[in-house]
């Protein structure tokens, strides 16, 4: 089915999308406590835009994520065991790793820091020259993440849009 194809591609490249695109320069601008706005105070025009910026963003995306990924396997890791060292480390967790390993780990995360902020930039540019403030983006983005009804008003509205050729 060519629709749900479509919506399950767009959900995952928003999903791995925000891996990339939360950053400190955006978090640094959000207020702690501050309400999302609800599925009715976007715009169509607002999310098609968000839509269409998001798909020029999605090849940038991708490209960051095969570096990052051969920036761990460079280090003598692969995808799977760093994933589980960096949990660890994120909850505070000690970490069943040879010191050998924890050095590649840290080394391979210095880069693949290194290539979000060069990607980070790049995106949102592409945000940007869409005519999308990235704070609008990252608010939309989260929303879509939490409202399901705004998600089933995005998620038309990208089958619609796919359906007239302007995507």
């Amino acid at each position: 089915m060519k629709n749900s194809n479509s919506l399950i591609k767009i959900y995952s490249f928003l999903m791995i999308l925000s891996a990339l695109f939360i950053s400190s320069r955006i978090t640094a601008q959000q207020h702690p406590g501050q309400q999302l706005p609800g599925s009715n105070e976007y715009s169509d025009e607002e999310l098609k835009t968000f839509l269409k910026a998001a798909k020029e963003a999605m090849p940038l995306q991708q490209e960051s994520q095969i570096k990052m990924v051969e920036e761990i396997e460079e280090k003598d890791l692969s995808v799977e065991r760093f994933n589980i060292i960096l949990e660890a480390h994120t909850r505070g967790q000690e970490v069943d790793a040879s010191e050998e390993e924890l050095e590649s780990f840290n080394k391979a995360l210095d880069g693949i820091q290194d290539i979000q902020i060069e990607y980070e930039d790049k995106i949102v540019g592409k945000i940007e020259n869409e005519g999308l403030s990235a704070e609008l983006y990252q608010a939309i983005f989260i929303s879509y993440q939490q409202d399901p009804e705004l998600r089933m008003r995005i998620d038309a509205l990208l089958e619609a849009m796919e359906a007239d050729g302007e995507l």
